[in-house]
């Protein structure tokens, strides 16, 4: 592990990829026949990003625990093969670069927020200032240099992706017995610093800590995941409605969204896994696969979509009722709609789940505790944030995105400007107490989320605030009207007086001059000219309503297009389900 040659040596960079099987950078420098080190970077850079919890450490944690430790099982060393690092990225790479010279740095493509692209351009132009050769290779279903102004981009990437699909997955970089034995003898582990966790990393306190019942993060746990997914528990993902109660999906879901976000497991891997066994599938498992595999193009196309507008990161894709917003409020009505309530108190109720509506509140409560909550739900969680608390998106994206153990920029962003109205379509706003009714009509996932509700009968569980009589009973010595309160907002009023805005602007957007006889070239430059990132102060409505129109209706029919496609595939498997 120590004594650096002068010989130049390959750098495989470990960013979300912790795993072995379908890793080419790793089998790339299998085979180079230099020395290679894999290098695992803990960047405060990166860290102090709003996104980051502690939970994510621990997962990665895991994960890069998992691959030192079957590296050093091939390898037959007693050491630790993982060469860890804690510092800026270059600075890393030029200490590095001191020792010993490097003529390759091997990684993954990656999709991150605006941070991870700002270090990607500073490591791109020290490659280029020290001769390294940065080769990174895509993981993912995501296709770069991709450019609006191109009409045929949409095809180009349909190509390559199949493309990508259809590669052979490589089970084992290094081979197995003496082959790997032989391969490994080339890695070098220098100067690690181990694996450290979110308060050896001095993450404020506040965002360090774990989940108390996150799933564990690494390769074989994703595999074994697929495994049982693919054998018994994908039977009914489609059909039935399984997987938008909080209570079913915790297994009909396949439960790999962590380990795609982190890298564990290829997305790769398990679409060839899929289609594998559709191949024998028939009745419900057909459908069911098929299922999934259209949840996976769904994956693919939000971050495809992040992938060329990361500035969604922080810029609405539509800013028609920017002008109403009041710090993090939108102003959709008459502020006395929001009762008594300040703006930090509704942020304060929404992050802690005690907003006063059962089903909103479980469900945060359950993210704060697991770190997972299957996507109706989420979905339901950022209507109510926007329609009902007239929360600015942005004023909640750093807390979700900390709940979500699976958190993904190119998802994350993009589904939450879906769900506020500024990304096109339909005003997706939750009536939250139906959503209840209809996804936990007896209150089980509520009664294990809120325990101040555990005496409170089925017929008043979603609507507690409606029972004539508090129940007599006490629980830790308090009743349980002073535990659980009130809700902080009415949910009916608030929603109609927002959705009647966002509604009345999308109106505008969509009747602006001469949308039907645009050509697709135009809706595209506009699309591009909206990407760019400007210092100009916010326009009036009628502006920027006719500036953003045409843009607007591009995308709001690609994006009705691909959803009736999804929810007629979905209504199809359920009728078929019985």
């Amino acid at each position: 592990h120590s004594g650096f040659s002068l010989h130049p040596m390959d750098v495989v960079w470990l960013k979300r990829d912790a795993r072995l099987q379908d890793h080419e950078p790793l089998t790339q420098a299998a085979s180079g026949g230099r020395k290679f080190m894999v290098l695992y970077m803990y960047e405060p850079d990166q860290l102090c990003h709003k996104t980051v919890h502690g939970s994510h450490q621990a997962f990665v944690n895991e994960g890069l625990a998992e691959v030192d430790e079957k590296l050093q099982k091939l390898s037959g060393r007693a050491g630790s093969c993982l060469t860890t690092r804690v510092g800026e990225a270059t600075a890393i790479l030029s200490a590095i670069q001191s020792s010993n010279p490097v003529a390759r740095l091997l990684s993954h493509e990656e999709t991150g927020h605006n941070a991870s692209y700002d270090r990607d351009r500073r490591v791109k132009r020290w490659c280029s200032e020290h001769g390294v050769t940065w080769v990174e290779v895509p993981q993912a279903t995501i296709v770069r240099g991709l450019s609006l102004r191109d009409p045929t981009w949409r095809e180009v990437c349909t190509l390559q992706v199949e493309s990508f699909l259809a590669g052979n997955v490589q089970v084992e970089p290094f081979g197995s017995g003496s082959e790997a034995r032989n391969a490994l003898r080339r890695l070098v582990c220098v100067d690690t610093c181990g694996l450290r966790t979110a308060s050896d990393l001095n993450l404020p306190a506040e965002v360090a800590g774990d989940r108390a019942e996150r799933q564990h993060g690494g390769e074989s746990y994703a595999l074994e995941l697929l495994a049982s997914f693919l054998s018994s528990r994908g039977e009914r993902y489609a059909g039935g409605g399984t997987i938008s109660s909080p209570n079913t999906a915790w297994t009909q879901c396949s439960r790999l969204s962590p380990y795609f976000s982190w890298g564990h497991i290829s997305v790769r891997t398990v679409v060839q896994a899929v289609r594998a066994a559709q191949v024998h599938a028939k009745g419900r498992w057909a459908q069911s696969l098929e299922a999934y595999l259209t949840r996976m193009e769904w994956r693919r196309t939000r971050i495809q979509d992040f992938e060329m507008r990361c500035w969604m990161e922080h810029k609405n894709a539509c800013r028609s009722w920017e002008h109403l917003l009041h710090g993090h409020t939108y102003l959709f009505g008459n502020p006395t709609v929001l009762g008594n309530t300040t703006e930090q108190q509704r942020i304060a109720a929404f992050k802690q789940g005690k907003t006063g509506y059962p089903m909103v509140d479980a469900c945060m409560r359950c993210l704060l505790h697991t770190g997972w909550l299957n996507f109706r739900m989420r979905c339901m969680l950022a209507s109510f944030a926007t329609f009902n608390l007239w929360l600015d998106w942005r004023a909640i994206a750093g807390h979700l995105a900390r709940c979500f153990l699976d958190y993904e920029p190119g998802i994350h962003y993009v589904q939450l400007q879906l769900h506020a109205g500024t990304f096109g379509g339909m005003c997706h706003c939750y009536n939250v107490t139906k959503q209840a009714r209809d996804q936990d009509p007896h209150g089980v996932f509520i009664r294990r989320y809120i325990p101040e509700l555990a005496s409170v009968p089925d017929a008043y569980i979603h609507e507690p605030w409606k029972m004539s009589e508090r129940p007599s009973c006490r629980l830790g010595g308090r009743r349980w009207s002073s535990r659980y309160p009130a809700p902080i907002v009415d949910d009916r009023r608030t929603a109609e007086a927002s959705r009647k805005v966002i509604e009345a602007a999308q109106r505008v957007l969509y009747e602006a001059q001469g949308l039907a006889e645009d050509s697709e070239e135009e809706m595209l430059r506009l699309a591009l000219e909206a990407s760019l990132d400007s210092s100009n102060t916010l326009q009036s409505p009628s502006e920027e309503a006719a500036s953003n129109s045409k843009l607007w209706e591009h995308q709001r029919l690609a994006m009705e297009q691909a959803e009736d496609e999804e929810l007629q595939r979905a209504i199809e498997a359920s009728l078929m389900g019985g």
